[in-house]
């Protein structure tokens, strides 16, 4: 169980960089181009919006599941 917790550990690491890393690649996009600017939010929560959040709910459940698992591993 200690090997599937560090598993789904490192998926959500992986998840959750690949969203930040895309958003911001987005935003610079937005930047440049200066479409869909809000006052409310800066580039980079206008970019996050347009991304999704379901990504980083799901790297979020993953890394509590691996901790999880982790934790009550008896190896």
């Amino acid at each position: 169980m200690k090997n599937i917790g560090l598993v789904l550990l490192l998926s959500s690491a992986i998840i959750y960089s690949s969203t930040l890393i895309s958003t911001s690649i987005y935003s610079q996009v937005i930047a440049q181009e200066g479409i869909g600017w809000d006052s409310q939010f800066d580039f980079f929560g206008i970019a996050f919006r347009e991304v999704g959040i379901i990504p980083i709910i799901i790297a979020v459940l993953l890394a509590i599941v691996g901790l999880i698992l982790v934790i009550r591993s008896k190896d």
